[in-house]
């Protein structure tokens, strides 16, 4: 993805001018094979070309300072790197022939970044390559493409560059029942990187395909090579690249919209009216049950965006509440006590059989939404009730003569024992959220509250590692409400002085995430180390605990019902960055910090969890109407039970 300085806009304006006239007349001619060298190669960027390399030499990558975007709607750009993965969550393989061998690598020089598909063996007619990406999802599990990606779809452009030798290549474009919808040569040259358009705009479009076959090369000198390829975008009626909306409201808009897609694009039907929403795009079969209770809030706001109709919503949800029915919460089959498993199989099955009574209370507090939601609906109603009534509560209170008689995280998936860890030993939201639920169920006393630790710190109450989420965990489902609301204004604004000091910008947003682990020869990132110590100066932790490397957006759109003004500019020099699309938003967080080998800029990473990813809709849609809160605090368990909880501090 790539951002062009404003000083330069006009001067572009006129290089783009012929391929615009090109997409205009479309309909009358193709002009979808014109060698459109890119205009960016032939204005800023031509004198960053390391001078020492000879003309006629291997194509050199640009350096950019900024990244740089294009109109439509962008499928791949490189600048996350992970393997086998677009920026959009799709997929992509390479496919060859018996006796051709390729490889990959991602080549970067600031802020761009290109995918190198490198050959060997082309020795006859057939011999073939293949890179294929799926437009959304995946290539074997098919699943149609959300409807708006292909909103006013008119074509699909790439750029590439060839090495060796000329590359003749064929873009073919299929439907989801692998129909071969169109084909198109395209000569991709040695000596600049290019543009190239395919006109069309079937909506049946599913993947892609960029096939190089013997049989179109001249195998007399074509039998190694590499092809760079980038910028795989979509394109629709936009002549310019999209920017994200300047008005306060239409940018929370749009991050909210972007954050309710993810639910609506993961959600999968299993069989039998149930459904699920996978944990997240990388995972074609996880299901987490906090996950669960973020997707109760997100179908019912679905609805009142108008991105689902009323009735899709409601089918929605009762399939992830019969989903849910159908387990069995008791017998270590489906979890212990009452409480279900923290992952599942989308088939109902454990996938990871542990307990988590914060997940269950994440989890809880979605279906009590929905209770308040659908009010009149007998079935919603009952089973909502009873799923509520299931966790014996006072089975996870450690209430042993020599124990802590506090609330334990979890119990063991194999034995239905206890874990070693306890809620209350530290200031959390995310305690005050499971203690909540308990009083709620009615099935433990009051006197639990007294075991919870609150320690001020700095004027405040820091949770242990000072992460983000954890200053309004609960105020995220009732919304703001003192002593929680003032003590979540000081930890933000905590969070915002440790970003400035520690990014020396206000990339705020210290909170937990899966950030990159290490990048490997090829130039691929890994991106599966998950940290939940990230926070700001201000801790109940030691200094040497906590860490500050990959700031998450959706941290600083949590701050945004508490102080607004820095939440909102915290989100513009997100924006500022470059990193954004149409359609995803924002990516779930960026490594600024301690960054790896070869990797001189920040790079995001697009594959958010469904934990991180539903707050943002919820905390935008908290600081406009509150819709989801009020449903909360109208469960009159929970508002009697959170007056208790207040007169503990």
């Amino acid at each position: 993805m790539k951002l062009r300085s404003k000083n330069k806009m006009l001067k572009q304006l006129y290089l783009y001018l012929p391929l615009l006239l090109c997409l205009i007349f479309a309909k009358v001619t193709s002009c979808s094979n014109a060698d459109v060298i890119d205009p960016i190669e032939q204005t800023e960027l031509a004198d960053q070309i390391d001078p020492t390399v000879p003309s006629n030499g291997a194509y050199v990558l640009p350096n950019f300072s900024t990244p740089v975007h294009y109109p439509g709607i962008a499928m791949y750009t490189a600048d996350m790197g992970k393997n086998k993965s677009t920026e959009i969550n799709s997929e992509w393989v390479i496919r060859n022939s018996q006796y051709t061998t390729t490889s990959s690598e991602i080549i970067r020089n600031g802020f761009n970044a290109m995918h190198k598909i490198s050959f060997d063996g082309f020795n006859t007619g057939s011999d073939y390559l293949k890179f294929v990406l799926a437009v959304q999802g995946e290539l074997v599990n098919r699943r149609p493409v959300p409807a708006v990606f292909l909103q006013n779809l008119t074509g699909i452009s790439f750029r590439a560059v060839s090495y060796g030798v000329p590359i003749n290549i064929i873009l073919e474009v299929f439907g989801i029942d692998g129909t071969l919808i169109k084909s198109e040569n395209f000569e991709v040259t040695t000596d600049k990187m290019k543009s190239y358009t395919m006109v069309i705009n079937d909506q049946n479009l599913h993947h892609i395909s960029f096939k190089i076959l013997g049989e179109n090369q001249d195998l007399s000198s074509f039998k190694e090579g590499a092809l760079g390829i980038d910028d795989i975008y979509l394109n629709n009626n936009s002549t310019r690249p999209f920017l994200p909306p300047t008005g306060d409201t239409e940018l929370l808009d749009w991050l909210k919209k972007s954050s309710i897609h993810f639910f609506l694009w993961n959600y999968r039907e299993v069989g039998g009216g149930r459904g699920v929403v996978l944990e997240h795009y990388g995972d074609s079969d996880k299901v987490s049950l906090s996950g669960i209770g973020y997707a109760y809030a997100a179908f019912i706001l679905a609805e009142k965006e108008g991105m689902v109709s009323a009735s899709e919503a409601k089918q929605k949800i009762v399939s992830l509440l019969q989903w849910q029915q159908d387990q069995n919460w008791f017998d270590g089959s489906g979890g212990w006590h009452g409480f279900p498993f923290h992952y599942f199989n989308k088939d109902g099955s454990a996938f990871w059989p542990d307990v988590s009574t914060i997940d269950w209370a994440m989890c809880a507090a979605g279906i009590r939404v929905v209770r308040q939601k659908y009010s009149n609906d007998p079935e919603i109603k009952e089973i909502t009730t009873e799923l509520l009534d299931r966790p014996k509560w006072e089975e996870a209170i450690d209430d042993c003569s020599s124990c802590s008689g506090r609330i334990a995280m979890g119990f063991n998936g194999g034995t239905g024992s206890m874990n070693a860890y306890r809620w209350g030993l530290a200031f959390s939201e995310e305690t005050e959220l499971v203690y909540l639920e308990a009083l709620a169920s009615g099935k433990v006393s009051p006197t639990i509250l007294n075991k919870i630790i609150r320690d001020q710190k700095s004027g405040f109450y820091p949770s242990w590692f000072g992460a983000g989420f954890t200053y309004n965990w609960l105020q995220l489902w009732m919304g703001t409400k003192n002593p929680y609301y003032a003590n979540s204004v000081a930890a933000y604004q905590s969070d915002a002085t440790t970003s400035n000091a520690q990014f020396g910008n206000l990339f705020m947003g210290l909170t937990a995430c899966n950030t990159l682990s290490g990048i490997d020869s090829s130039g691929f990132i890994k991106w599966d180390q998950y940290i939940s110590n990230q926070g700001a100066s201000v801790s109940g932790a030691n200094t040497n605990e906590v860490i500050q490397i990959s700031p998450a957006p959706y941290g600083a759109v949590l701050a945004l019902p508490f102080i607004p003004t820095t939440a909102l500019e915290s989100l513009r020099t997100y924006i500022s960055l470059g990193y954004y699309h149409p359609l995803l938003g924002l990516p779930d967080n960026i490594r600024i910090n301690d960054l790896p080998q070869n990797i001189e800029v920040p790079v995001p990473n697009w594959d958010p969890f469904d934990i991180n990813i539903g707050p943002i809709a919820m905390a935008i849609e908290q600081s406009q109407q509150n819709s989801i809160g009020n449903y909360y605090m109208s469960d009159p368990a929970i508002s009697q039970s959170l007056q208790t909880l207040i007169q503990s501090f």
